[in-house]
Protein backbone atom coordinates (compact mmCIF):
# COMPACT_ATOMS: atom_id res chain seq x y z
CA UNK A 1 0.00 0.00 0.00
CA UNK A 2 2.75 2.31 0.65
CA UNK A 3 2.33 5.17 2.54
CA UNK A 4 -1.19 6.43 4.41
CA UNK A 5 -0.37 9.23 6.38
CA UNK A 6 2.08 11.62 7.87
CA UNK A 7 2.64 10.08 11.45
CA UNK A 8 5.68 8.49 11.71
CA UNK A 9 3.77 4.75 11.48
CA UNK A 10 1.87 5.68 8.68
CA UNK A 11 3.89 3.86 5.56
CA UNK A 12 4.52 0.07 4.93
CA UNK A 13 8.02 0.61 5.74
CA UNK A 14 7.65 1.53 9.68
CA UNK A 15 4.77 -0.47 10.17
CA UNK A 16 6.96 -3.45 9.48
CA UNK A 17 9.87 -2.02 11.96
CA UNK A 18 7.08 -2.11 14.17
CA UNK A 19 6.45 -5.48 13.83
CA UNK A 20 10.31 -6.32 14.28
CA UNK A 21 10.23 -4.65 17.31
CA UNK A 22 7.41 -6.21 18.45
CA UNK A 23 8.72 -9.89 17.94
CA UNK A 24 12.18 -9.11 18.78
CA UNK A 25 12.82 -10.27 22.24
CA UNK A 26 12.59 -6.84 24.26
CA UNK A 27 16.49 -6.87 25.19
CA UNK A 28 17.53 -6.61 21.28
CA UNK A 29 15.14 -4.09 21.19
CA UNK A 30 17.10 -1.26 21.81
CA UNK A 31 20.17 -2.77 19.53
CA UNK A 32 17.71 -2.82 16.36
CA UNK A 33 16.44 1.06 17.13
CA UNK A 34 20.29 2.22 17.39
CA UNK A 35 20.98 -0.04 14.60
CA UNK A 36 18.87 1.51 12.33
CA UNK A 37 19.86 5.45 13.60
CA UNK A 38 23.32 4.42 13.15
CA UNK A 39 23.31 3.02 9.64
CA UNK A 40 21.03 6.24 8.47
CA UNK A 41 22.99 8.87 9.98
CA UNK A 42 26.18 6.86 8.25
CA UNK A 43 24.42 6.72 4.94
CA UNK A 44 25.74 8.42 1.69
CA UNK A 45 23.15 9.06 -0.83
CA UNK A 46 19.39 8.06 0.42
CA UNK A 47 19.18 6.82 3.41
CA UNK A 48 17.54 2.95 2.67
CA UNK A 49 15.99 3.57 5.87
CA UNK A 50 14.81 6.52 6.44
CA UNK A 51 11.48 5.02 7.41
CA UNK A 52 12.43 3.02 10.05
CA UNK A 53 14.66 5.80 11.30
CA UNK A 54 11.63 8.56 11.73
CA UNK A 55 10.19 5.62 13.45
CA UNK A 56 12.55 4.84 16.07
CA UNK A 57 13.21 8.37 16.52
CA UNK A 58 9.46 8.92 17.43
CA UNK A 59 9.95 5.85 19.77
CA UNK A 60 12.73 7.79 21.22
CA UNK A 61 10.99 10.93 21.60
CA UNK A 62 8.18 9.37 23.51
CA UNK A 63 10.29 8.08 26.27
CA UNK A 64 11.41 11.39 27.03
CA UNK A 65 9.69 13.47 29.80
CA UNK A 66 6.48 15.24 28.27
CA UNK A 67 7.27 13.15 24.66
CA UNK A 68 3.65 12.01 22.65
CA UNK A 69 2.93 8.62 23.15
CA UNK A 70 3.14 6.70 19.63
CA UNK A 71 0.42 4.00 18.76
CA UNK A 72 2.71 1.97 15.88
CA UNK A 73 -0.62 -0.14 14.91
Amino acid sequence: MGTWGTGPFDNDTAADFAATLDEARPEERASIVRGVLTRTVTANGYPAEADEAIAAAALIAAQCPGGQPVDPI
